[in-house]
């Protein structure tokens, strides 16, 4: 249904205006939408997945609800329920089309220019429309003496130079003038920079229904209803209108403040553009389901355009911090047997990374094949003959060959060698980055590219949680049991964790597994491993959830009990389960439920065990070096002590004769 007719001209003048329109037309059209509104927008989310956000652009307290005669919470449901509002979510229980009546309103206190007014301040001011607008997109600056320069041409860092730029700068100069048109209106010319942006009714810019047949239920649930290119600029300008105002109320820097008031006035303009367009015109549609966009270029690697394939190479094995960058970086663990994660590669071998050592097991056999020292960067995952491993802040190219990409390693495990050298092509490169804590998005090394990470839905301070076998999809997320698993080939969220809530019947089997209870101790949970895993096979999702739930697309089919979960994976083709916890390894066969393989890892405990005879931080330096102490004495004198150790330390180590690692896992 349209918007009414009284409401459809106030709209039209303020969103469509034409060549006649007067700007005391367009000022009291936003005059009366802004009485009309029913409140501010809080929030620059629109939707949570399908959900309206409140104080959001689909908002229904402010717009009205989805549904007829059910509130927000499903609280007051049915005819009888007509006229009133929810207590809880605020919300009126109607049947009324107010989605498509109801405005809402972005608050703009520092000032917004109309490119309609833009012709009535240059009058005012003496400047031509185009010179109003550039200085309203910060593209050029007013000096104390009334010219204009370019902002390019100002040195903005020197405080000896006074000049005022954006829509405030405007603003200001306005306030002492006189429009004898306007004040006859009853309006001031300052009333030419808009204070308030009118928000049209939703039902003026509604969602994109989308079928994807060819989808899952899951992909369908996150995609079937797409925001628009519209609403996404309207989402922009509420963003940028929020920070602009938090930075008014901390009295912000002007220069801060400045630059955050003009990318307001620029995402308007850019709001305005696209609302201005019939409601079914392209622009103003979603564009493609592609999370990926071009990365920009790195170090001074000036030659590479984004986009295209990186040959990059890797410069050998991860180097061990200081003691300094140890104890602020990567704290010592407190139970060097404690699992950090695993994988299962080919050949029947799990790869376990354990404090400070890590081991290849054939865990059909308990053969231990190779015991390698455990590196700072952590297991990602196996991809043919190789183990992956990631930096925890990252990976960057060096700043003196930037075709060297330090923060990823890559592990032989044939060999046990770390590669030096050109980055296979058959190898991924896609990993999760990070720039401030609360910042995660895709990175992409291999093809230069980023995917933002505005709709992976993985929450507030995400983080890798878990990567498929094929490294296609990665889970991303804030905690375990939620966030979003992306697909790396479309750089988009294909499942929401939290839409598996199929609760488990009391007839699933469980498998008992060996080792110890949950962890209470904060310490040592922060130490384990993620004890989540997923894979898809044959169109089937597999997730292995916190507590011990193994899903398959969605249905809870098998519950682990008796014991801990300390890091999980999958095998390539999702057919098989690897478990481990401080005591035990256990292999499980997905689709028979049945346990193939329970080897005991309680034996490793002495090998692993820190010297007493040093002090931890030496201690843990020595055995983030060379893995056990075993293979620290193998080492020569001078290797000893170039860590920090004195004479009489070496002679307390030397004297130690501690357990090598066995050479055989039994079962248990």
């Amino acid at each position: 249904m349209p918007a009414p007719p009284d409401l459809r001209a106030l709209l039209d003048a303020f969103f469509r205006p034409g060549p006649e329109t007067l700007p005391v037309q367009l000022l009291r059209a936003a005059a009366e939408l802004r009485a009309r509104s029913s409140g501010a927008l809080t929030d620059a989310a629109m939707l949570d997945f399908g959900r309206p956000v409140d104080g959001g652009a689909w908002c229904p307290r402010l717009f009205g609800p989805t549904e007829p005669l059910r509130c927000r919470c499903g609280r007051l449901v049915g005819p009888e329920r007509r006229g009133q509002t929810c207590e809880r979510c605020h919300v009126l229980c109607t049947d009324e089309p107010l989605r498509e009546q109801r405005v809402a309103h972005i608050e703009a206190p520092f000032g917004l220019v109309h490119p309609v007014l833009a012709a009535r301040i240059g009058a005012l001011l003496g400047l031509s429309r185009s010179q109003v607008l550039a200085v309203a997109d910060g593209e050029t600056v007013i000096l104390p003496d009334g010219r204009l320069v370019l902002t390019q041409d100002v040195d903005l860092d020197d405080e000896q130079v006074s000049f005022e730029t954006g829509p405030r700068a405007l603003r200001r100069r306005l306030a002492d003038l006189v429009d004898p048109e306007l004040t006859a209106a009853g309006l001031s010319a300052e009333a030419l920079v808009l204070t308030s942006v009118p928000v049209p009714p939703p039902g003026d810019r509604p969602l994109h229904h989308e079928a994807w047949p060819d989808e899952d239920r899951w992909f369908r649930a996150l995609w079937s209803q797409r925001v628009g290119s519209d609403n996404r600029a309207l989402q922009g300008l509420v963003a940028r209108a929020l920070r602009a105002v938090r930075m008014l109320e901390l009295d912000a820097p002007e220069l801060l403040l400045d630059r955050d008031c003009i990318a307001a006035q620029r995402a308007f303009e850019a709001a305005l553009d696209l609302l201005a367009r019939p409601a079914d015109a392209p622009e103003r549609a979603p564009g493609p389901l592609d999370g990926w966009l071009p990365a920009p270029l790195h170090g001074d690697d000036e030659d590479h355009v984004p986009g295209t394939p990186y040959p990059f190479r890797l410069a050998g094995a991860p180097a061990v911090s200081d003691a300094y960058e140890r104890d602020i970086y990567h704290r010592a663990p407190l139970r060097p047997d404690v699992p950090r994660a695993c994988v299962l590669a080919e050949g029947d071998r799990a790869l376990v990374q354990l404090g400070y050592a890590m081991l290849l097991v054939h865990w059909p056999t308990g053969h231990v094949l190779k015991n390698i020292p455990a590196t700072e960067a952590r297991l990602l995952g196996a991809a043919g003959a190789w183990a992956l491993f990631g930096d925890k802040f990252g990976r960057q190219l060096d700043l003196a060959d930037p075709t060297v990409l330090r923060g990823l390693y890559a592990l032989d495990l044939n060999s046990g060698t770390w590669l030096e050298g050109p980055y296979p092509e058959d190898l991924p490169a896609i990993f999760v980055e990070k720039d401030q804590p609360e910042d995660a998005w895709l990175t992409d090394w291999r093809g230069q590219r980023g995917a933002t990470g505005a709709e992976d839905g993985s929450g507030d301070r995400a983080d890798e949680w878990a990567r498929s076998p094929d490294h296609r999809y990665i889970w991303m997320s804030s905690a375990p049991d939620d966030g979003a698993v992306l697909d790396t080939e479309r750089g988009v969220a294909v499942l929401m964790i939290s839409h598996m809530c199929e609760r488990a019947g009391a007839d699933v089997p469980t498998l008992a597994l060996t080792g110890p209870d949950p962890d209470e101790d904060a310490e040592i949970d922060d130490q384990v491993g993620r004890a989540v895993a997923i894979a898809r096979a044959g169109g089937e999702w597999r997730i292995l959830l916190p507590g011990g739930q193994l899903r398959r697309d969605g249905r809870v089919v098998l519950r682990f009990t008796e014991a801990a979960i300390e890091c999980a994976a999958f095998d390539p083709g999702g057919e098989r389960l690897l478990l481990v916890n401080r005591d035990a390894l256990h292999v499980v066969d997905v689709a028979g439920h049945q346990l193939l393989a329970r080897l005991d890892l309680r034996p490793l405990a002495p090998a692993l065990a820190l010297p007493e005879v040093l002090p931890p931080e030496l201690a843990d330096l020595v055995l983030a070096r060379w893995g056990t102490l075993a293979a620290a004495l193998a080492q020569p004198d001078e290797a000893l002590l170039d860590l920090g150790l004195d004479a009489e330390q070496l002679a307390a180590l030397r004297a130690e004769r501690p357990p090598a690692l066995p050479d055989m896992l039994s079962e248990t």
